[in-house]
């Protein structure tokens, strides 16, 4: 639940920028018509707004489909648990599940929500947008940064220490995906979200 608590904070927070943006945005087509980086910014905006609509009128997947969809095993890591409709109290269906390694440390979560629905397209467009802001920093504990992985672009964290990465990003422009690896660095943490077949996901959707 603290997971999902996260993301709605990080949502509300883009949401609030995709308002201040659309204030700017009326200002640039009076002051500077005609100006390519103003046209610009329009189309981005006008982009936000149409993904919003269209999601708002799409149907959500079950979490009986979510369930059904989410892997027993990734690799050599076992399915240990998994939780349903922990976000329905935000009127959004997800799935989470949790994955270990036998005699290791290595634990892969996935957490996974369907931005469909009028709440699920507002918190989509704004995971979409903060996943694809351009940012880079380090320090000794960790080192954030966007990355484009198997044309995925997703914001990275990896804690140096620990050698724990979390990944999230909005695939698809549809679902919603935190991924938290212990004992795993970025490129094992890569690995395994690439065996979760997500593009299963889209055919459930058609």
């Amino acid at each position: 639940m603290k997971k999902i608590k996260q993301l709605l904070v990080i949502t509300i927070h883009i949401l609030m920028l995709v308002s201040c943006l659309g204030e700017a945005k009326e200002k640039f087509n009076k002051a500077k018509e005609g100006v390519s980086n103003a046209t610009t910014f329009v189309k981005e905006a006008k982009k936000v707004e149409s993904r919003i609509e269209e999601l708002k009128n799409a149907t959500p997947l079950t979490n009986d489909q979510l369930k059904e969809w989410l892997p027993k095993s990734l690799g050599d890591l076992e399915r240990t648990g998994f939780k349903v409709g922990q976000a329905g109290m935000y009127q959004v269906n997800s799935v989470e599940g949790t994955y270990k390694k036998t005699d290791s440390k290595q634990i892969f979560n996935v957490m996974l929500i369907d931005g469909a629905g009028p709440t699920g397209s507002m918190m989509t467009t704004g995971y979409g947008m903060f996943g694809n802001m351009e940012m880079e920093t380090e320090d000794e504990y960790k080192h954030l940064q966007t990355v484009t992985v198997e044309g995925i672009k997703a914001q990275q964290t990896f804690k140096k220490k620990a050698n724990n990465t979390q990944l999230m990003f909005a695939y698809k422009e549809r679902f919603l995906i935190t991924i938290n690896a212990t004992d795993m660095n970025v490129d094992e943490t890569w690995e395994m979200a690439q065996k979760l077949e997500l593009e299963e996901l889209v055919k459930l959707t058609e």
